[in-house]
């Protein structure tokens, strides 16, 4: 690809307290002209208000972006392949563009799945980690994740066989569980562990719920809950 092109970056955020970007995402974000976010049906662009928070975003150019909930894989290919398109005009024109994504951009990250589409077009793409959600989730929960010589696993608690699961051993991390809370509570009481389980729903936001335990949860949980459930 061409020199003059602009580089596009997926950059992590971390999970919402702005203090938790890293040196490294907020010199690219500075050095970017114009930063991509994901914006919800409302209009709301969280991790762009994330590090809106950490830099002066006011000289920046905003490209908002939208994706489709669907479950269905091709309809979710063709909204990152979409961003692809909307970023392109900017990296042809030679401009760097920033994706921000929140958490890290290797986890269940939109910003990677736009990012490997804008890949195969032939331009530079470079990845800035983040602090992952669940990273933070422990650490507001005060647990460690792993033991020693016990696995970790990390499962998008609406797509996984949650008995399956929690059969497993080590620990496991539930993320995003808010969407699935009922069938995700029951599972763990199946299980025994909703004494032992733990939960932070919008970690590091100023609507931040800890919970010590998964029983007597209220009834709304944030989708962005993520639950962290000792071995047995």
């Amino acid at each position: 690809m061409d020199n003059t092109f602009g580089t596009f970056y997926a950059v992590g955020v971390g999970p919402g307290d702005a203090s938790l970007l890293t040196l490294q995402a907020v010199k690219i974000l500075e050095q970017c002209p114009v930063l991509a976010a994901p914006q919800t049906a409302s209009g709301q662009m969280l991790a762009l208000d994330i590090a809106q928070g950490a830099l002066d975003l006011r000289e920046k150019e905003i490209l908002p972006l939208s994706f489709t909930m669907s479950h269905e894989p091709a309809l979710r290919e063709e909204s990152y392949r979409e961003a692809a398109r909307q970023i392109e005009a900017f990296l042809q024109k030679g401009l760097d563009v920033a994706m921000v994504n929140l958490g890290d951009v290797s986890i269940y990250a939109t910003a990677y799945y736009v990012l490997d589409v804008v890949r195969s077009m032939g331009f530079r793409t470079e990845m800035v980690p983040g602090v992952p959600s669940f990273c933070a989730v422990a650490a507001a929960l005060g647990r460690s994740l792993t033991e020693p010589e016990a696995p970790l696993h990390i499962y998008p608690a609406g797509k996984t066989d949650l008995d399956a699961a929690l059969a497993q051993p080590g620990t496991k991390v539930l993320m995003k569980s808010g969407s699935t809370m009922a069938a995700t509570a029951q599972a763990l009481e199946r299980q025994g562990l909703a004494g032992k389980s733990a939960m932070v729903a919008d970690c590091g936001l100023l609507t931040e719920q800890v919970f010590q335990t998964m029983e007597n949860l209220p009834e709304k949980i944030s989708y962005f809950a993520t639950v962290i459930v000792p071995e047995k």
